[in-house]
């Protein structure tokens, strides 16, 4: 209904001094029903259209009336809601087209990643398969178990590496010094430079030792032993 008609309504309403409840009683109606009257929510029938209009004393048409002012700005406000109605209801509709391609387009990108993932795969596994594979090594055959614990036997002669000691590197030489000391000192008195004689042991010592490494002195030393 207009909302000039519920407001007019309502102002009669109250010049009468009429509750909602009690024009409900007369029109034999439900308040509920003269509260949506009021609030443009409904519209009366032509029957209680024209007992109000008796009951207020006035005629059908001023009891219906519209300005044309009034109705214009009514019928402009209609059509805004009308257009605002279709605006949201258009901004709703592209909202979701707009989230339903960017989904698609997410779905789309990770199918791609699967695909390149799958792809990857696939060329590593056939870069393998390619590949020559190499020939099984034999393993050798378990041991005996007659012959794991026998005794080995040795190889071969084995060698010390070192040559054979000539007799002067046996010789207690450093004993031989301290007899020859004492008889110095002893005998001679000759304690001071009678110590000399000690130094003379490492030199004797490496003499020893380059004719022990000497191959004429090896040679002949190997024959010696091999005739005894």
């Amino acid at each position: 209904m207009n909302v000039e008609i519920a407001q007019r309504l309502a102002a009669m309403r109250r010049e009468k001094g009429y509750s909602q409840e009690e024009l409900a009683n007369r029109l034999g109606l439900s308040r509920q029903a003269v509260s949506k009257w009021e609030r443009a929510e409904s519209s009366p029938d032509t029957g209680n259209l024209i007992a109000l209009a008796d009951l207020y004393g006035v005629t059908l048409d001023e009891l219906v009336r519209v300005d044309v002012d009034i109705a214009d700005d009514v019928r402009f406000e209609e059509a805004d809601k009308e257009t605002t109605v279709e605006v949201t209801a258009e901004t709703i509709t592209a909202a979701a087209e707009s989230a339903a391609a960017t989904a698609a387009r997410a779905e789309a990108a990770a199918r791609v990643h699967e695909l390149k993932d799958e792809l990857k795969d696939a060329v590593a596994q056939a870069a393998a398969d390619a590949q020559p594979k190499a020939p099984d090594t034999p393993q050798p055959p378990p041991p005996d178990p007659k012959t794991r614990y026998a005794p080995q036997a040795p190889e071969g002669p084995q060698t010390s590496g070192h040559p054979a000691r000539s007799p002067w590197a046996t010789f207690p030489y450093p004993i031989a010094c301290v007899i020859i000391y004492l008889i110095m000192g002893f005998v001679f008195g000759w304690w001071h430079p009678g110590w000399v004689v000690f130094l003379t042991i490492p030199i004797y010592y490496w003499i020893v030792r380059v004719v022990e490494y000497d191959p004429n002195w090896r040679a002949s030393h190997d024959d010696t032993s091999s005739r005894g």
